[in-house]
């Protein structure tokens, strides 16, 4: 996360406000084998899906926090380009989600345009498993740093895969095989910027709730705005939200769907979304910048344990390329079913 001098230019996160119960592991001792705290994330992980990996102490995690300061700068800088560079290099759905994606193409559960962009970098790019993207001049100075954080990203999430692994009584690399970065993926470092909520109307939902596809996400911000949804509850309830309150130095870490497949729900991907900021921080623009891992396209989609469950084995016979497809098509088909009845419930309002 983000170092102190960071939190001390933007509103408190206010104390009013219901707050998710999330456990704060250090990666430090992640990485001294702390029986412990390996303990405390596996439980994070089965229960909540969501834990704050707190990075200091540990040259890994200091250097990842100073690459942090420099990349939200960076992130101010590239996501206010001007609009015609960014239509320059968008993103071309379905054949790439590489490049910006503007505000407002996506819907949230209302039907109503979302309130948000991102820009995604491919890792495949940055360690040359694949061409580097098309990008603009002055993403083109950042490449080291990006590249230095995606390595030292990497690293971090080797770190919690070998651990999770341990914990489930499977050889340590069992994850991290599956994910090498020298092998092409869907892994991506995005750079995400919501707008700010002056007005009555804008205290609404900037991106709609989700799981992640992938295994493992880092993410890196400063204002609130990010909910997750308390488990067992439907997305419906407006009182099931609640928000993550970040922390200087600290990454929000969340499973995603992969890991829940490999492990046959032993792991949890919770669903989350970004709503405004609470409190003041609402009055300004939030910037985010997160690390997506995905598996290696050819990567068997195999159960690896919790074997016992009578569910059918969804990654059976699949590679993390097809499976990510199928349900990106699910999704799709969910989401035009939602907007459908958003569009005959207006129509019956009319």
């Amino acid at each position: 996360m983000a170092s102190e001098a960071l939190f001390q230019q933007i509103p408190p996160f206010p104390e009013d406000v219901r707050t998710a119960d999330m456990s704060t592991i250090s990666l430090a001792s992640l990485i001294s084998g702390d029986a412990p705290s390996a303990k405390n994330m596996l439980e994070a992980c089965q229960k909540l899906g969501f834990f704050l990996l707190d990075l200091r102490g540990d040259k890994l995690g200091e250097a990842l926090s100073a690459e942090i300061d420099k990349l939200f700068a960076a992130g101010k800088e590239i996501m206010n380009l001007p609009h015609d560079v960014k239509e320059q290099y968008k993103h071309q759905i379905p054949k790439s989600f590489l490049g910006f994606k503007p505000r407002g193409e996506a819907k949230t559960e209302s039907n109503e345009p979302d309130r948000f962009e991102w820009f995604n970098l491919g890792q495949d790019g940055l360690l040359r498993n694949s061409d580097l993207q098309p990008l603009p001049p002055v993403i083109k100075t950042y490449i080291p740093l990006f590249t230095s954080f995606l390595h030292h990203g990497q690293s971090v999430v080797s770190t919690i895969c070998q651990s999770l692994a341990t914990s489930l009584s499977l050889p340590p690399s069992t994850f991290t095989d599956l994910q090498p970065p020298t092998k092409p993926s869907g892994t991506v470092i995005r750079l995400i910027k919501a707008d700010p909520s002056p007005n009555p109307t804008d205290l609404r939902t900037s991106m709609i709730h989700h799981t992640d596809f992938g295994t493992v996400t880092l993410l890196a911000n400063v204002l609130g705005g990010l909910q997750i949804l308390d488990p067992g509850k439907s997305p419906a309830d407006k009182d099931a939200w609640l928000y993550v309150r970040p922390r200087p130095h600290c990454l929000v870490v969340n499973l995603g769907d992969a890991m829940v497949q490999w492990t046959g729900g032993l792991l949890k991907s919770n669903v989350h979304r970004i709503n405004y900021a609470p409190g003041m921080q609402r009055l300004v623009e939030r910037y985010s910048l997160a690390m997506l891992v995905r598996p290696e396209r050819e990567a068997s989609m195999k159960r690896l344990v919790g074997g016992e469950t009578e569910e059918k084995d969804e990654g059976e016979g699949l590679t993390a390329w097809e499976w990510e497809v199928k349900k990106a098509m699910a999704l799709k088909r969910e989401v035009d079913r939602k907007g459908q009845e958003g569009n005959e419930g207006e129509t019956d309002r009319t």
